[in-house]
């Protein structure tokens, strides 16, 4: 018994003293960091982390050529304000395109080969679904609730087809992060029905009772296709006062 502990001592032993080689790969010696622009020369109005769209990057030279390796790809965020950063990239080749947003989607054809060393400033032009603006900007009512109205243009992108509308949501929030990821569901109805017929009329819109006063709120409206991802086209963000 006592020769078997000993063996299974000197194993731990001998697996302590692996796990502490020295790890001499190489950590990330590269950034990245761009912006995501309309096909107005704007800054795109998003949402921020992954839930509004991602930037796709597959490292084509870490398999050097060989098809037979299979290439995972790695996925950045985008801002709120429609830019991004990343700062641990190692350096390499990669072949890079938005996805996942409220926007026509790149062919993969469409997408660029970066060859990122030191710091890289790249940045994509993309066509939103839509174009959102305010027709009368949030106010507050006099029964205590926000109020706003909207109007919506939809864009075309040849040889693609048009999304049909979905729905149009009211967002407010305590934070300028504002958006269909972060809003006071307690006084949101919901999303509201849209549909194509309603390109450039006024779409009005309206929270129920507020709850919260002497303070102020971040509001925004986002109008949503019925596409795969179901994202949203937005206002821009404005900050109202509840006395």
């Amino acid at each position: 018994m006592k020769h078997l502990s000993g063996i299974i001592l000197l194993s731990i032993v001998m697996l302590c003293c692996h796990s502490c080689e020295v790890d001499n790969y190489d950590g990330p010696d590269a950034q990245i960091a761009g912006r995501i622009i309309d096909h107005n020369g704007n800054l795109l109005r998003t949402e921020p982390g992954s839930s509004n769209m991602r930037i796709r990057m597959d490292e084509l030279s870490w398999a050097k050529g060989d098809t037979s390796i299979a290439v995972i790809p790695r996925y950045l965020n985008v801002k709120i304000d429609g830019t991004y950063v990343n700062t641990k990239i190692f350096s390499g080749t990669y072949r890079m395109l938005p996805v996942e947003g409220a926007f026509y989607p790149y062919d993969e054809d469409e997408a660029d080969t970066i060859d990122i060393k030191g710091s890289v400033t790249k940045d994509f032009v993309v066509t939103p679904y839509l174009d959102v603006n305010w027709v009368d900007e949030p106010h507050l009512t006099t029964d205590s609730c926000v109020e706003a109205s909207v109007c919506f243009v939809r864009n075309a992108k040849e040889g693609v087809f048009m999304p049909d509308l979905l729905n149009a949501r009211l967002c407010i929030s305590s934070n300028q992060y504002v958006g269909n990821n972060n809003y006071y569901t307690d006084i949101i109805s919901g999303a509201v029905a849209v549909t194509n017929a309603q390109e450039n009329t006024t779409i009005v819109l309206k929270s129920k009772k507020l709850k919260y006063f002497n303070t102020d709120v971040f509001v925004r409206v986002g109008v949503c296709c019925d596409d795969a991802y179901k994202k949203y086209n937005y206002t821009t963000i404005i900050r109202l006062h509840i006395p």
